[in-house]
């Protein structure tokens, strides 16, 4: 009888390992970037990340503030398709090279530059990431945003 338990046990760890990983990555959102990896994509020294929710996390700068910031949000696979709606004045190019699937979403021009903000949102498996970098020109937010992004998935 005990061998008769053994598959199905060994399938219950696995699904707890693989769900554990889901949960730890979801609790945990400002240990996917340090602010040594933020404080160099953005080029200025930036505070630790501080949780907004067990699903986010904001590094905002240390010191002056110039409307440099990030966020890191954990989404839901939901989330992640209804992003992909089109919604006038805004722009949502496909990204490669990260994850299973990955897309920015960002005010068209010239509303880019009253907000300057990109989001990257990103799925990897049945994780689903969102990193937004503030303040910087549309060029230069999308790369450092595709840089931290990189970072965080390696994380996982």
């Amino acid at each position: 009888m005990p061998s008769m338990l053994m598959p199905i046990v060994s399938i219950l760890l696995l699904l707890v390992l693989e769900f554990s990983h889901s949960v730890m990555a979801s609790n945990e959102p400002c240990s996917l970037l340090t602010v040594e990896q933020v404080s160099s994509a953005l080029g200025v020294s930036m505070a630790a990340g501080k949780p907004l929710s067990s699903k986010g996390c904001v590094w905002d700068e240390a010191g002056k503030k110039t409307g440099k910031r990030v966020f890191l949000n954990i989404l839901t696979a939901q989330a992640f398709a209804s992003g992909k709606t089109p919604v006038p004045e805004t722009e949502k190019p496909a990204v490669t090279g990260l994850g299973d699937e990955a897309y920015y979403k960002y005010f068209a021009q010239p509303r880019y530059e009253k907000m300057k903000v990109v989001d990257l949102d990103v799925k990897k498996g049945a994780t689903v990431l969102g990193i937004q970098v503030w303040g910087l020109p549309l060029e230069e937010a999308k790369a450092k945003a595709k840089l931290l992004t990189l970072d965080a998935l390696s994380k996982l």
